[in-house]
């Protein structure tokens, strides 16, 4: 009896069981290697998770579809509502995790870490809720946020002339308000009023000079989309807040 066809048959049939499961693992090991993103959530609309659009749909390989005039996103053909979509300051857009959801991504919440992942079919994203914080650099008249590593923020300011402004390590609030007038400075208005220490605020105005003009506030620039209303919005009452002169 001729052994050789025997042996070529055996070889044949263990290749062709290790290429299977090659293939049967291959889907498996995808979807272990999940993206990992940091979200943005905002005071004002506790509930709510949202993660950059462009970003998370790149990572899904979800296609965006947009109307000429950009006023209708269409995601996966589900068209997203008007007005659901939130823009940083820098143009980026935010989607909400219940939108995802509503276009068909599945949503997985680990009560012990915390962390939201969202997937569909073999791509998986990992979203963090980081914590907060700001940074207020008086030499560059300058403010920064923070939400884990991402800056949702960067605008400019003007703080206190004379070194009125106050250095050193803060938190924000506990008094936040969306219309507030000063009880000191004939009764001036100060919309979107975040409490940094005492009477210093950061609040909106409409004269935002590229030096310290303030009698010790941070200004915030009105004008544009509205920076000083997104810090009002976006800033947690503890959120901290340092203050620095370099």
């Amino acid at each position: 009896m001729n052994k050789r066809p025997i042996e070529f048959y055996i070889s044949a049939v263990l290749m062709a069981a290790g290429i299977c499961a090659m293939a049967a693992s291959a889907p498996a090991t995808a979807a272990e290697k999940a993206a990992e993103m940091d979200a943005v959530t905002f005071a004002t609309e506790p509930k709510k998770i949202y993660v950059p659009l462009e970003e998370t749909a790149k990572r899904l390989r979800w296609r965006i579809q947009r109307t000429k005039d950009s006023e209708q996103i269409t995601l996966r053909k589900v068209p997203i509502p008007t007005g659901a979509i939130r823009p940083l300051i820098d143009g980026t857009e935010l989607i909400s995790i219940e939108q995802l959801a509503a276009a068909g991504a599945s949503v997985e919440k680990d009560p012990q870490t915390g962390t939201t992942t969202l997937g569909s079919r073999f791509r998986r994203v990992n979203v963090s809720v980081g914590q907060k914080r700001v940074e207020i650099n008086l030499a560059k008249q300058q403010l920064n946020a923070w939400q884990g590593n991402r800056l949702v923020l960067q605008t400019k300011i003007s703080s206190g002339r004379d070194g009125r402004t106050p250095t050193g390590k803060f938190k924000a609030g506990p008094y936040k308000a969306r219309k507030h007038y000063s009880s000191l400075y004939n009764n001036a208005p100060m919309p979107w009023s975040v409490q940094v220490s005492g009477n210093v605020f950061v609040h909106g105005f409409t004269s935002v000079p590229d030096y310290p003009a303030s009698h010790g506030c941070i200004r915030v620039p009105l004008t544009g989309r509205n920076p000083a209303k997104f810090f009002y919005e976006w800033i947690n009452v503890g959120t901290p807040i340092a203050i620095v002169k370099r």
